[in-house]
C-alpha cells in the first residue's frame, strides 16, 4: 500500500485587535483558575505574575498562570496587526517554511464579524464586513492566495463582546445578515468552517448542516483540560468521544462529536501555543503513523491578535523533526478545501463533472431557482435580499421538485419587487463547488467561487 500526505493546514481565527488592561487581565486569570489572589489588580502585580515572582501563591499554579499571560500578549490596535501582517504575508518570510514539496507556508483565514454586542471591553472592531474588507483588502495589496473561510462568535446573554457563548438560536438575526451581506455586497459564500470559541452544539450543528459542507473545529484529545473553571463540566470546545486518531468523518444529527450520517465533513484541528489542546510531538507523531496508509488532514489553529510568527517557528520546528523520522511521508501545506478534497479521495474530474449549477428567472413576481447541474447541499439554496431602503433579509424558500427546484413570491407578505435592490442566491455542493446568482437591474448574473 502506498502511503498518504499530512496535509498541514493552517486555521487563523481572524479577529482583529483585542486590548486587555491590567485590571482585566488579571480578573480573567482569576476566574480561570477559580481563585482570588487577593492582590491589587494593576500593571505591577501583572508583570510580577508574569515573572512569577508572586509570593504565596503555589508553585504550580504560579507557573500556569505565568505561562498563560505570556501567551496571551494581544496586538491591540490594527497598526500592530498589519505591521506583522505585513512580514508574515511576505514571500520572503514564507519561503523560511518549504513543505516537502518545496512549497512555502499556507494560510486560511476565518473572518469574524464582530455584531450584536451592546459591552465592548476589549475595544473589538465592531461591525458588518468590517474586519473581512480590511483583510481582503491587505491579502490582494500583498499578492496572497490565501483564502478566506468563516467564523462566527454567537451572541452572549448580556451582549458583551468580550465573553464566550454558544447559541446560533440567540444570534440567528446577526448570522443571517452577516452571511447575506457578505453574499450581496462581496459575492462571497462560506465553504468551510472553524466553530467560534472551539464550540458547537445542536443548534449550529444544525444550521452548518444546510449550508457549509466542510468543518474545521473537532479539538478531541486525551489530556484532561477542564481543570479550569470556564472549561469545567464540558463546557466550551468539548469534543469528548469525536475521533481523536486526525479522521475527517461525517456527524451525527444529535452529537455532531459522534461520528453519524450527516453530509458535511468535520476535520481535526488542535491550537497552536495555547493553554489546552495543543498540537505537540506526540499529535504530530500520529499524524505521520496514519499517514503511512492514507492521507491526512493535521489541522492547527491559532488567533490574529497574537504574534502569528512565534508560533508558527515553533510548531514548523518540531514538524520538521518529527518529519524525519518518517522519511516516506511526504508534509504539504495546504488551503483547507483542497485538504478536504484530497483527503476524502475527490478528483479534479469529479470535482468539475458534480459542481453545482442553477438558473434564476423571475416572472410576474415569482421568482424560481432551477438547479441544473450537480446537487446542492443541503436542503435549499442561501436566499438574500437587499430592500432599497438598506435593510437585508434571510428567508426560506418554496419547494418545488425537490431537490432541484425552488420558489419565492414578492409580495404585500414577504417584500414587494418595487421595495427591492437585489436578491442573490448561492450554494454550496458537497465537493466545496460555489454557484452565486443574482438579479439587480432587471439583470441576471451568475459566479463561481
Amino acid at each position: 500500500m502506498m502511503p498518504g500526505n499530512v496535509y498541514i493546514v493552517h486555521h487563523i481565527d481572524t479577529e482583529g485587535p483585542l486590548y486587555e488592561s491590567a485590571e482585566e487581565a488579571l480578573l480573567r486569570i482569576e476566574r480561570l483558575f477559580g481563585v482570588s489572589f487577593g492582590l491589587r489588580r494593576n500593571i505591577e502585580t501583572l508583570e510580577k505574575l508574569k515573572a512569577g515572582r508572586v509570593q504565596d501563591i503555589d508553585s504550580s499554579l504560579s507557573e500556569s498562570v505565568c505561562n498563560i499571560l505570556k501567551s496571551a500578549e494581544f496586538k491591540k490596535s490594527w497598526e500592530e496587526i498589519d505591521e506583522m501582517l505585513l512580514r508574515i504575508l511576505s514571500t520572503n518570510y514564507r519561503k523560511r517554511f518549504c513543505d516537502s514539496l518545496g512549497n512555502s507556508w499556507i494560510y486560511n483565514w476565518h473572518i469574524v464579524d464582530h455584531v450584536g454586542f451592546v459591552t465592548n471591553k476589549r475595544q473589538r472592531h465592531l461591525g458588518y464586513l468590517s474586519i473581512f474588507d480590511h483583510y481582503t483588502k491587505i491579502l490582494k495589496d500583498t499578492c496572497s492566495l490565501d483564502k478566506v473561510y468563516w467564523h462566527f462568535h454567537p451572541i452572549s446573554l448580556k451582549k458583551e463582546a468580550h465573553f464566550c457563548a454558544t447559541s446560533y438560536e440567540n444570534s440567528m438575526y446577526e448570522l443571517h445578515q452577516s452571511l447575506s451581506r457578505r453574499l450581496i455586497e462581496r459575492r462571497w459564500f462560506p465553504k468551510v468552517h472553524r466553530a467560534g470559541f472551539h464550540t458547537e452544539r445542536p443548534d449550529s450543528n444544525w444550521f452548518l448542516e444546510q449550508w457549509i459542507p466542510f468543518d474545521v473545529s473537532n479539538q478531541s484529545i486525551d489530556e484532561d483540560v477542564f481543570e479550569q473553571s470556564d472549561n469545567m463540566n464540558h463546557r466550551f470546545g468539548d469534543w469528548y468521544g469525536a475521533p481523536k486518531d486526525w479522521s475527517v468523518y461525517h456527524p451525527d444529527l444529535y452529537d455532531w462529536r459522534k461520528e453519524g450520517h450527516l453530509k458535511r465533513y468535520i476535520a481535526r484541528c488542535l491550537n497552536l501555543n495555547c493553554r489546552f489542546r495543543t498540537i505537540n510531538e506526540y499529535e504530530i507523531e500520529q499524524a505521520f503513523k496514519k499517514a503511512m496508509h492514507e492521507n491526512v488532514y493535521l489541522g492547527v489553529t491559532n488567533h490574529d491578535f497574537r504574534e502569528i510568527s512565534s508560533e508558527i517557528e515553533k510548531f514548523y520546528n518540531v514538524l520538521q523533526i518529527m518529519s524525519l523520522q518518517y522519511p516516506k511521508i511526504k508534509y504539504i501545506f495546504s488551503d483547507s478545501l483542497d485538504a478536504f478534497r484530497s483527503v476524502i479521495g475527490m478528483s479534479i474530474q469529479e470535482i468539475k463533472r458534480n459542481r453545482v449549477e442553477f438558473e434564476l428567472s423571475l416572472k410576474d413576481n415569482c421568482l424560481k431557482v432551477s438547479v441544473i447541474n450537480g446537487k446542492i447541499f443541503g436542503a435549499q439554496p442561501y436566499l438574500a435580499i437587499k430592500a432599497k431602503n438598506g435593510e437585508y433579509f434571510h428567508d426560506n424558500m418554496d419547494f418545488g421538485d425537490f431537490p432541484s427546484e425552488y420558489y419565492y413570491t414578492f409580495d404585500y407578505q414577504t417584500l414587494e419587487l418595487n421595495e427591492i435592490e437585489q436578491i442573490s442566491i448561492a450554494s454550496n455542493d458537497s465537493y466545496g463547488n460555489t454557484c452565486i446568482a443574482e438579479i439587480k437591474d432587471q439583470q441576471i448574473k451568475k459566479y463561481w467561487i
